[in-house]
Protein backbone atom coordinates (compact mmCIF):
# COMPACT_ATOMS: atom_id res chain seq x y z
CA UNK A 1 0.00 0.00 0.00
CA UNK A 2 2.97 2.54 0.32
CA UNK A 3 2.01 3.70 3.91
CA UNK A 4 4.44 2.42 5.70
CA UNK A 5 8.50 1.56 5.07
CA UNK A 6 12.07 1.52 6.16
CA UNK A 7 13.00 4.65 7.98
CA UNK A 8 16.38 4.82 5.79
CA UNK A 9 14.68 4.97 2.99
CA UNK A 10 12.54 8.44 3.51
CA UNK A 11 12.88 10.63 0.33
CA UNK A 12 14.77 13.72 2.14
CA UNK A 13 13.22 16.53 -0.31
CA UNK A 14 9.56 15.74 0.69
CA UNK A 15 7.22 16.63 3.13
CA UNK A 16 5.46 13.79 4.83
CA UNK A 17 2.53 14.55 7.19
CA UNK A 18 -0.56 16.33 7.35
CA UNK A 19 -0.36 19.98 7.05
CA UNK A 20 -1.96 21.24 10.60
CA UNK A 21 0.29 18.40 12.18
CA UNK A 22 3.34 19.29 10.58
CA UNK A 23 5.47 21.95 12.32
CA UNK A 24 6.79 25.15 10.17
CA UNK A 25 10.52 24.34 9.96
CA UNK A 26 9.36 21.27 8.24
CA UNK A 27 7.23 23.49 6.05
CA UNK A 28 9.89 25.56 5.43
CA UNK A 29 11.53 22.99 4.12
CA UNK A 30 14.06 22.25 6.74
CA UNK A 31 14.41 18.65 8.59
CA UNK A 32 12.27 16.64 11.06
CA UNK A 33 14.12 17.19 14.28
CA UNK A 34 12.82 16.32 17.58
CA UNK A 35 11.38 20.08 18.26
CA UNK A 36 9.23 19.28 14.91
CA UNK A 37 8.27 15.84 17.03
CA UNK A 38 6.80 18.05 20.00
CA UNK A 39 5.25 20.84 17.68
CA UNK A 40 3.15 17.44 16.19
CA UNK A 41 2.43 16.44 19.78
CA UNK A 42 1.06 19.45 20.45
CA UNK A 43 -1.43 19.46 17.39
CA UNK A 44 -2.20 15.78 18.55
CA UNK A 45 -2.81 17.01 22.29
CA UNK A 46 -4.69 19.76 21.02
CA UNK A 47 -7.01 17.03 19.39
CA UNK A 48 -7.48 15.39 22.40
CA UNK A 49 -8.56 18.05 24.86
CA UNK A 50 -11.03 19.43 22.06
CA UNK A 51 -12.22 17.08 20.28
CA UNK A 52 -11.30 18.83 16.69
CA UNK A 53 -9.02 18.66 14.23
CA UNK A 54 -6.50 21.44 14.63
CA UNK A 55 -7.41 24.24 11.74
CA UNK A 56 -10.39 21.91 11.27
CA UNK A 57 -12.21 25.67 9.56
CA UNK A 58 -10.03 26.09 7.01
CA UNK A 59 -8.27 24.89 3.86
CA UNK A 60 -4.87 23.30 4.11
CA UNK A 61 -3.43 24.93 1.18
CA UNK A 62 -0.53 26.94 0.87
CA UNK A 63 -2.58 29.81 2.76
CA UNK A 64 -2.31 27.73 5.93
CA UNK A 65 1.39 26.58 5.49
CA UNK A 66 2.21 30.21 5.39
CA UNK A 67 -0.09 31.25 8.59
CA UNK A 68 1.34 28.26 10.30
CA UNK A 69 5.30 29.44 9.24
CA UNK A 70 3.84 33.09 10.26
CA UNK A 71 2.87 31.24 13.94
CA UNK A 72 -0.45 31.35 13.60
CA UNK A 73 -1.91 28.25 16.19
CA UNK A 74 -5.34 26.79 16.91
CA UNK A 75 -7.06 28.66 19.49
CA UNK A 76 -8.36 26.88 22.80
CA UNK A 77 -9.66 28.06 25.37
CA UNK A 78 -10.14 27.42 29.65
CA UNK A 79 -13.37 25.97 28.82
CA UNK A 80 -12.04 23.21 26.77
CA UNK A 81 -8.71 22.30 28.47
CA UNK A 82 -6.82 23.93 31.85
CA UNK A 83 -4.48 26.38 31.79
CA UNK A 84 -1.71 24.66 32.29
CA UNK A 85 -2.37 21.89 29.66
CA UNK A 86 -3.00 24.88 27.12
CA UNK A 87 0.65 26.24 28.43
CA UNK A 88 2.29 22.83 27.58
CA UNK A 89 0.46 22.83 24.15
Amino acid sequence: MGLCGEVGNIDKTKIYGVMPYVAPEVLRRRPYTQESDIYSLGMIMYFVATGRQPFSNRAHDHILALDICKGVRPEINELEAPRCYINLM
